[in-house]
């Protein structure tokens, strides 16, 4: 009897402890904060784009990565961010939002690569922990933290479609995106510094279609040389003095001594 009792001991502290140790990994896993729902959704979107090849996946897993920052920027406005973080949250709604369509009009048809979806597993991995570890005091501080984490992984990114194959029209895609993705790095490291929100959206507007489809600008004419100075007109020389002419009231008396 005795040792049936202590198993029956041993059972109900095995079942007393179980559920303690089920809810451990939920209690690890819980996500908290504005933006998680988003950042999470990205990540799983981008991990379930695959493309045919290296620069198919890039072109499909980037669309995923900018409607992230759209969904994570339309978050920011919502929380009466700064000034400086409302004319970025919107310049990226803008800016993703057209970029994804270009993107889309470069996918391919075709079936799935797993190998190209696997190189950029690391630096993927990478952003998403980089954005879920970032934080702030405010819901714009933390903000402006995750999507510098968000703008780095896309030029990692970047860097690997561009050493494994890409070319043509998807390449020059590649390339743009890493520069205006180094602009934004570069834009948000200065924010966080305190300095204003500065780049496209301060950029001169273009100018309306109308002025720009009569082709390039003439150039601009080269400097004209001074013209000298023209000489000054010359005085007209002076005539001679006539010799006044004698006087009709002069008396035949005068005329004859010469007096007029």
């Amino acid at each position: 009897m005795s040792a049936l009792a202590l198993l029956a001991a041993l059972s109900a502290c095995g079942s007393a402890d179980q559920p303690a140790n089920d809810t451990a990994p939920a209690a690890e896993m819980k996500m908290d904060g504005p933006f998680a729902e988003s950042e999470m959704a990205m990540d799983t979107a981008m991990k379930d784009a695959v493309g045919i090849d290296a620069a198919d996946t890039w072109v499909k897993k980037m669309i995923a990565h900018h409607q992230g920052a759209i969904d994570m920027s339309k978050v920011v406005l919502g929380l009466e961010p700064t000034a400086g973080v409302a004319k970025m949250a919107q310049m990226t709604i803008d800016n993703q939002g057209a970029e994804i369509e270009a993107l889309k009009a470069l996918a391919r048809n075709g079936a799935a690569n797993a190998d190209s979806a696997a190189l950029y597993q690391p630096a993927m991995s990478k952003m998403h922990e980089g954005m879920m570890a970032a934080s702030g005091a405010t819901p714009s501080e933390a903000y402006l933290a995750k999507m510098l984490a968000h703008h780095r992984g896309a030029v990692a990114m970047s860097d690997i479609a561009l050493a494994n194959g890409a070319t043509g029209a998807v390449r020059t895609q590649i390339e743009e995106t890493r520069a205006e993705q180094l602009k934004e790095v570069a834009m948000v490291e200065a924010m966080q510094r305190g300095e204003p929100m500065t780049m496209q959206a301060d950029a001169t507007p273009v100018p309306p279609a109308s002025t720009t489809a009569a082709g390039p600008a003439a150039p601009k004419p080269a400097s004209a040389k001074p013209t000298p100075p023209k000489p000054a007109a010359a005085k007209p020389t002076a005539e001679p003095t006539a010799e006044p002419k004698a006087s009709s009231t002069c008396s035949p008396e005068h005329r004859a001594a010469g007096h007029c």
